[in-house]
């Protein structure tokens, strides 16, 4: 089970309540004062039309002028002043950007991951959202991407680990943290969906 972790940075993402993070942004800097970014995105799961117990996740793929480009991940991106009350709204708006996917808000998950990392120089909370779509998913995506797609587990699973230098070179990359925790995702979807924290399984790495 990933545990469940006061605010302190660690490589491991920790689960939390989404009731408790939906709050105006100023006061989720307040109650984690060390932060000095918020960022948030989207696991958007459809069901496999023949196994229904093998759901199919959307990820898109960064272009290569920023950081970790070619790697594939849920859309997202950062809290925004003006545009976002909360973090959940980053991640909405996010999604809508990038992927012109409109998510429902009764779609979301009861739970959210939440990742703590340094990254050039800042200490960054990243919040990952999950909710499931039903039927066709139209993708309008942005130019700040190469591609889009939906994969299964398996196909998670045999995503290459990202290298700056062979970057340009592996179609199929991702960043190993969220690999882990997309097939985290996969493992314990009906948990997450139902907010049944007691049933949380961990994964193998």
């Amino acid at each position: 089970m990933i545990p469940m972790l006061p605010n302190q940075a660690s490589v491991e993402p920790v689960l939390i309540r989404l009731k408790d993070i939906d709050i105006p942004v100023p006061a989720l800097q307040k109650a984690n004062p060390d932060i000095n970014r918020f960022s948030a995105g989207f696991i958007i799961l459809r069901e496999d039309p023949v196994e229904l117990s093998k759901p199919h996740a959307f990820l898109v793929q960064r272009g290569f002028d920023g950081s970790w480009g070619g790697t594939w991940e849920g859309p997202g991106g950062g809290y925004e002043p003006g545009k976002d009350t909360t973090i959940v709204e980053t991640a909405l708006r996010e999604t809508q950007e990038e992927a012109g996917i409109v998510i429902p808000p009764e779609a979301i998950f009861p739970l959210v991951y939440r990742r703590a990392f340094e990254h050039k120089g800042l200490l960054m909370n990243y919040y990952i959202f999950i909710a499931q779509l039903d039927g066709k998913i139209p993708v309008t995506l942005s130019d700040e991407h190469l591609a889009w797609g939906f994969f299964n587990e398996k196909e998670a699973r045999s995503f290459g680990t990202f290298d700056k230098e062979e970057a340009r070179q592996q179609k199929y990359v991702m960043l190993e943290s969220k690999k882990r925790t997309l097939c985290h995702i996969f493992r314990n979807k009906e948990s997450l969906k139902n907010g049944d924290e007691k049933g949380i399984m961990h994964v193998d790495r």
